[in-house]
């Protein structure tokens, strides 16, 4: 039988060996990154085709903003105001009627199940 002392030290040192070598949140990752970031710019220069890295995210132009004076825009009256609610109360009740009624056609067969279940020999 393996003593608890050894198989602690075998969990070390399997533990060990596996994260050696990671470099996720290292300044030698970043390094790496930002060389890769300048060799890339360097390379787009001599070549056309683009490469894009995390660094290369913040320098991107942004796009013109785009023009809206073409819309008009007013406040609505009073009675086009409750001409809407009118017409978005009417599709509510529509919409509510039309749930009551999928909910009830659904319903039906396991009310049925239920009678035969408890209501058979």
């Amino acid at each position: 039988m393996i003593s608890s002392n050894s198989l602690f030290t075998t969990v070390l040192v399997v533990a060990a060996l596996i994260f050696r070598g990671s470099e996720a949140f290292t300044t030698q990752s970043i390094i790496s990154r930002s060389t890769l970031a300048t060799t890339a710019a360097a390379n787009d220069r001599a070549s056309s085709t683009t490469t894009t890295t995390v660094l290369h995210q913040f320098g991107k132009k942004k796009a013109p903003a785009e023009d809206l004076s073409f819309i008009e825009s007013r406040d609505l009256t009073r009675e086009e105001m409750l001409n809407i609610n009118k017409r978005n109360e009417e599709v509510m009740n529509r919409e509510l009627q039309a749930m009551t009624g999928i909910s009830v056609l659904f319903s039906i067969p396991i009310l049925y199940l239920c009678w035969v279940a408890f209501f058979s020999e």
